[in-house]
């Protein structure tokens, strides 16, 4: 039941888009403790997500050691058995000189190819689980954007 509130709540950062007022807009965003600044054409819905942002969304969802080793596999799960995804794949890479391991998914909804790519690991010192969409396939560093590019790269 907890899983399935977390994945709920993870989910639903990747589908509403809340509008900031101007002042309240936020600049940066914080990363397991990385401190990165928000493009100055996308806006964050928090400090932990960014939505919508040149065609990608990226969000975390900070764990503790215990939740790192039962909740990617059962979010994975859960997530790789909807009906819009067509393909999964095992897939790593690295952040902050962290690896993390999980599954890119290919999806196809009202026509449209999407990939989200879902991976979990520690990040200094800090348990998270890295949740990244995308419309391009990510299969090296030249498939990122240069906001991506900030966070990951592709083994």
């Amino acid at each position: 039941m907890k899983l399935r509130i977390i994945m709920c709540v993870f989910l639903m950062f990747g589908t509403f888009k809340i509008s900031a007022q101007e002042t309240d807009k936020i600049k940066e965003l914080n990363y397991a403790g990385n401190k990165i600044l928000v493009p100055n054409n996308c806006e964050a819905k928090s400090e932990y997500e960014l939505l919508n942002c040149n065609n990608t969304d990226i969000q975390w969802l900070y764990l503790n050691e215990e939740m790192l080793k039962t909740v990617p596999t059962q979010f994975l799960n859960q997530f790789g058995s909807q009906s819009i995804v067509k393909k999964e794949s095992y897939f790593k890479l690295k952040s902050f000189n962290s690896e993390l391991t999980g599954k890119k998914f290919k999806l196809k909804s009202d026509g449209k190819v999407l990939y989200r790519i879902i991976v979990s690991g520690v990040v200094n010192k800090q348990p998270l689980l890295l949740n990244i969409g995308t419309e391009n396939d990510i299969t090296k560093n030249s498939d990122l954007n240069e906001f991506l590019l900030k966070f990951i790269n592709v083994e």
